[in-house]
C-alpha cells in the first residue's frame, strides 16, 4: 500500500507528434521514424522543421 506522500516515478507521454519521456523530447516523422532526444520541445520543433525542409529539398532535386 502506498502512502499519500510517496511519489511514483512515471513516464508521461503526450498524444501527437511530440512526446516527452524521462524529461527528454522526441518526435515521430511521417515515415514513422523516432527522432531525439532533445532538451526541450522547442529544440524538437526546430529539428522537425529542418527535417521537413531537408526532405522537401531532396524530393525537389530528384525531379
Amino acid at each position: 500500500m502506498m502512502r499519500t506522500n510517496d511519489i511514483l516515478e512515471r513516464t508521461y507521454f503526450q498524444t501527437g507528434r511530440f512526446v516527452q519521456q524521462n524529461g527528454e523530447w522526441f518526435y515521430t516523422t511521417r515515415e514513422n521514424v523516432e527522432r531525439g532526444p532533445f532538451v526541450s520541445m522547442e529544440d524538437a520543433r526546430d529539428d522537425l522543421e529542418a527535417y521537413i525542409y531537408h526532405c522537401h529539398n531532396i524530393n525537389n532535386l530528384k525531379h
